[in-house]
């Protein structure tokens, strides 16, 4: 082995325990299992960084008497998508917690601002940018508050229907036309045992199936209708299974995130 083969394995082989590691911080800023159970109830997490450290994050929050949960996709993979992560998640906890900013499409409209904000000084300019929802679960009044930028949220029903939800077409961050971004908001009733999932582009983007192409939106929320009457940790290993026989041994496209919650 000559000295550059060397330098270049110890060079990975470092590299990938500072990968490791920075998983290990990455895991330890998301919301633990307690706060999870404290805030969503009954919910489960699909999370599949697609390089050991991962652009997709979730949050959540209880304040003013309500219960807050964001999932969010942030620009491409890795190192530079999880720093993204960890500015969102700052960020969400600042505007909701710190601000008490209480309407959804007021606390996307900050947050956009402040994010925006964190890429535009001395002089240096760049563009990266987050797909992602927030719910607001007002269950004194058996509503949902919904905004997002660039996302959907699906609601199944007790009567096994359900509800693809589409907020506003444009992410935070990114290139922008307007002065002062604004973002839709749509309040929905529910009942209680409804499902509601929030999730990345990461699980219906993977490439696979006999033909070698996407799982696509319409497929999984297929599937996650089927799955509505099914124990939240039952509906949690049937996507896994299902992602696994689906991808193969095709390499995963992409970081995967999806929450699911039991109203």
């Amino acid at each position: 082995m000559n000295s550059v083969t060397t330098t270049s394995f110890l060079y990975e082989d470092e590299l990938q325990k500072s990968l490791e590691s920075a998983k290990i911080v990455q895991e330890g800023l998301l919301p633990k299992k307690r706060h999870l159970k404290r805030v969503l109830g009954t919910y489960f997490t699909l999370y599949k960084p697609r390089d050991v450290i991962s652009g997709d994050f979730y949050w959540v929050g209880r304040k003013h008497g309500l219960d807050y949960l964001v999932v969010g996709d942030c620009t491409g993979h890795g190192i530079s998508a999880s720093l993204l992560s960890v500015l969102a998640l700052n960020l969400f906890e600042y505007v909701i917690m710190n601000k008490g900013i209480k309407r959804v499409n007021k606390i996307l409209q900050e947050v956009d601002k402040k994010f925006i904000e964190s890429f535009n000084r001395d002089g240096l300019h760049d563009n990266p940018w987050i797909d992602l929802s927030i719910v607001c679960i007002d269950r004194e009044n058996n509503k949902i508050h919904y905004s997002s930028a660039n996302r959907k949220m699906l609601i199944v029903s007790n009567y096994d229907d359900y509800h693809v939800i589409r907020g506003s077409r444009y992410p935070i961050g990114g290139w922008q036309i307007e002065d002062n971004r604004t973002f839709t908001a749509t309040i929905l009733p529910f009942e209680q045992g409804d499902m509601l999932y929030l999730g990345s582009d990461g699980f219906q983007d993977q490439m696979g199936g006999m033909k070698g192409k996407k799982f696509k939106s319409k497929r999984l929320h297929e599937l996650l209708r089927s799955l509505n009457d099914l124990p939240i940790n039952e509906q949690k290993k049937y996507l896994e299974k299902t992602f696994v026989k689906w991808a193969a041994n095709t390499k995963q496209t992409d970081d995967i995130c999806i929450v699911g919650l039991r109203l």
